[in-house]
């Protein structure tokens, strides 16, 4: 489960709002079950000495420059061949092969990489807007997710929460018309953070309504819904003067989802008032609409005190979803209330306002399986996670905060592999947010596994949660904080990793799919379980492709994936065929039973080293090993090789070899001509290894518990390694230090071992920082 992302502490501009005090407020419910979880964890060295870095011969300060200069090997505008204006060769389509495509090329899959833009970051002058959008051109994205932005659009001065603010709607308009002129796709929920008068809920009530319970609200409240479209229309239907198009009909708004975060499981254990009697009302409605009589009702959910009775709305509604008879019901009233929404907001985006843009729902926490016969209604499928999220030890969203600090690749990569089973196969994935937040010592390698992560799974769609909470930190450098790109160059030099290797497909898709397999009736009609999507084998989104099957017929296992384990109860485990693995998908050893069988089909060779046990998993490319047991990540692909490894280890892949000396260290290799590494004539190295900022203090050695952020100047830890490219005409490489804005600084001096380039790598550069580097073969 994943909560707002807000912090005081690093977003000054915000502070100062105070429209921002409220939604940290709202933010505080969001959050009360993680601060309850960090008040009991057990922190074993949380007091064994505080930790304040400073500048010095471990830490060396880092120059930050937020543009990336024109045609500098940062500037990934050309890395892969794309079109301005957005929409150019058409909207955005799903193709006959279930992918996403340009309508004038609908045989040619594409692909995007984004990140998210919040709160102020999106209310800019016309020259910061043009600015912004040829940067986040030239760093290689090519799509943007508006999120938390209606806080700062609608005025709340006439009674109402749908009526826009003329000047920040003019903001928004000319913003997205700079993205669009860039040939950058957008996205966005149409309801976020939005604060709506709870006046305009329930007649004669007064204040706002929380964030959470609005998106509760909207599900069975008439007058939640009605103002949930007046916000629409408003924002869909309105004429942008920079484009001369309504949002609605323009190919740049590509992609839509209805509410953020919303998925109704989420927030039904803090229900109450009079939100809590409209879905008691709603679950009494649809139970007496599902089991007319007693019998009927009393065979559902199990016995039934004398008092309860759906026509007269005394059922209770159940607190949360199991596999009682209760609990199953109400997985199955969430998926039809679901369902219902989604089609009749469907239905008035696309018959009222002709809006095409593709539309999702449902991205985040609570995934009973019944969800996924919703999801069959989606355009997509889009969820969300983070990794090393802050953990709020006495405040919400104030210091001290904790987080694990653990390496990833140590523990099996988990990021992300849990979201992969909610995908279902005939349809496009993405993953509209992820973060290994700040200021975990190991988001460089974090950014690059969820490219790796996405490539393998072969997703549409990946955005970074995300650039900007501010308008200030994007202009000028602020100190890094939980999420934002703008202010951590280290997670910003990671996203290249991820550019490479999913957005330009360096990393190819496994060749095979494993699917849990269910149908519709098994999850509508009489379902026999309201339990979790998810299964424990979530591992197996390393090794190969994942998702749902969700059948048409008790015969249908041609398509969707080319293994199924399907649903024990579902009429689907009688097919015949052999895509049809008969081992219950939730059972404790069916990974185990998994492997043996792509072992024993020849889809993983001798070779391949997956563990379970070990934690050590192979793509069935080859192309990425996570080795838990050594903490060591390799990516080898003809484009991008390197990875991930502690001090004295070392990196080999088929181009590359990289040995780390003396600091934990990510290190990778990416040709910026699009030739493999071995015949490309200007490839851009990578050293991370962590960034702090100066002064920030930790309670504890392992640098668990976060006391205070610090100053800039950023940080960078010392360390070196040694670098060693298998290239054709080796001899006649130059190596350039790069500045963060690509600016060539001094030239390296390099050897040559067995026709290969050896390059130094070295942290310190004439007491700075320095991570990145150039190399270029002359003519």
């Amino acid at each position: 489960m994943k909560r707002h992302r807000m912090s005081s502490t690093q977003c000054p501009a915000l502070t100062h709002s105070a429209l921002f005090g409220v939604i940290v407020k709202i933010a505080v419910l969001a959050a009360v079950v993680f601060a309850l979880g960090a008040r009991g964890a057990k922190d074993e060295d949380a007091n064994d000495g505080p930790v304040i870095i400073q500048a010095g011969a471990e830490w060396l300060p880092l120059d930050l420059e937020l543009d990336i200069e024109q045609d500098s090997a940062l500037d990934f505008s050309n890395l892969v061949p794309w079109h301005a204006p957005a929409g150019k060769l058409g909207r955005v389509i799903i193709n006959a092969q279930g992918k996403m495509a340009l309508a004038d090329r609908p045989n040619e899959p594409v692909r995007f990489y984004g990140c998210n833009m919040c709160f102020g970051a999106q209310y800019l002058s016309r020259e910061e807007a043009d600015r912004l959008a040829t940067r986040l051109q030239r760093l290689g994205y090519n799509a943007v997710r508006f999120h938390h932005y209606e806080s700062g659009l609608v005025a709340r001065t006439q009674g109402d929460s749908t009526t826009l603010k003329p000047d920040a709607r003019d903001q928004l308009d000319y913003l997205f018309a700079a993205l669009k002129q860039r040939g950058i796709y957008v996205t966005t929920d149409l309801f976020v953070s939005r604060p709506v008068f709870a006046s305009e809920v329930w007649e004669g009530a007064t204040g706002d309504v929380g964030m959470d319970n609005f998106k509760m609200a909207v599900l069975v409240n008439e007058r939640a819904f009605e103002n949930f479209k007046a916000f629409t229309r408003n924002l869909l239907g309105h004429v942008n003067p920079y484009t001369k198009m309504r949002w609605a009909e323009d190919a740049t708004l590509a992609w839509l989802s209805l509410v953020n975060e919303g998925n109704a499981g989420n927030f039904l254990g803090r229900l109450s008032g009079r939100l809590k009697d409209d879905w008691t009302s709603a679950w009494n409605r649809w139970l007496a609409a599902r089991y007319p009589t007693r019998e009927a009702l009393t065979r559902a959910l199990g016995n039934l005190d004398a008092g309860q009775d759906a026509t007269a709305g005394t059922v209770p509604l159940p607190a949360r979803i199991d596999d009682s008879p209760a609990g199953i019901q109400l997985g199955l009233f969430l998926a039809e209330t679901e369902r219902s929404f989604f089609e009749r907001t469907r239905k008035f985006l696309r018959d009222e306002l002709r809006c095409q843009a593709l539309l999702t729902n449902m991205n985040a926490w609570t995934n009973p399986v019944q969800y996924q016969a919703v999801r069959a209604g989606f355009d997509y499928v889009d969820d969300h996670f983070y990794v090393d999220h802050p953990q709020f030890l006495e405040q919400q969203w104030r210091l001290p905060s904790r987080c694990p600090n653990v390496s990833p690749t140590s523990q099996g990569a988990p990021g992300g592999r849990r979201c992969a089973f909610l995908r279902l196969f005939d349809r496009p994935f993405t993953c509209s947010e992820f973060n290994y937040s700040g200021p975990g010592r190991f988001r460089g390698v974090g950014g690059i596994l969820t490219g790796a992560l996405g490539a393998v799974q072969d997703w549409t769609i990946i955005w970074r949660f995300t650039y900007s909470h501010s308008r200030d930190s994007m202009f000028r450098p602020r100190p890094a904080g939980y999420f934002d790109l703008a202010s951590d160059p280290l997670s910003q030099a990671a996203d290249r990793a991820s550019i490479c290797l999913f957005r330009r497909g360096d990393m190819t898709a496994a060749k095979h799919s494993v699917a849990i397999g269910m149908m519709a009736d098994d999850l509508l009609k009489a379902p026999k379980s309201a339990r979790s999507t998810i299964p424990s084998w979530d591992w197996l989104a390393l090794v190969t492709r994942v998702g749902t099957h969700l059948a048409k017929s008790p015969t249908d296992v041609a398509g969707g994936a080319d293994l199924v384990l399907p649903l024990p109860w579902s009429a689907l485990a009688r097919a015949d065929g052999g895509k049809i693995l008969a081992v219950d998908p939730y059972a404790r050893d069916a990974g185990d039973k998994i492997v043996a069988e792509l072992r024993k089909r020849g889809w993983l060779g001798a070779s391949n080293p997956t563990d379970v046990n070990a934690k050590r998993f192979q793509s069935e490319t080859g192309e990425l090993t996570v080795d838990g047991p050594a903490d060591v990540l390799t990516l080898d692909t003809p484009r991008t090789a390197g990875g991930y490894a502690p001090a004295g280890k070392k990196i080999e892949t088929k181009a590359v070899s990289i040995a780390i000396e003396n600091t934990d260290a990510t290190v990778w290799v990416s040709s910026v001509d699009n030739a493999p590494i071995a015949e490309s004539r200007r490839l851009l190295v990578t050293h991370l290894t962590d960034l702090q900022n100066s002064g920030v203090r930790y309670r504890d050695q392992a640098r668990r518990v976060l006391l205070a952020w610090g100053d800039l100047p950023h940080l960078v830890r010392s360390g070196r390694a040694t670098v060693t490219i298998r290239m054709k005409n080796a001899a006649g490489a130059r190596v350039f230090g790069l500045a963060s804005s690509g600016k060539r600084l001094a030239e390296i001096k390099t050897s040559i071992a067995d026709g290969a380039l050896v390059i130094p790598l070295d942290i310190a550069a004439a007491g700075k920082a320095r991570m990145l580097y150039e190399v270029e073969l002359g003519n």
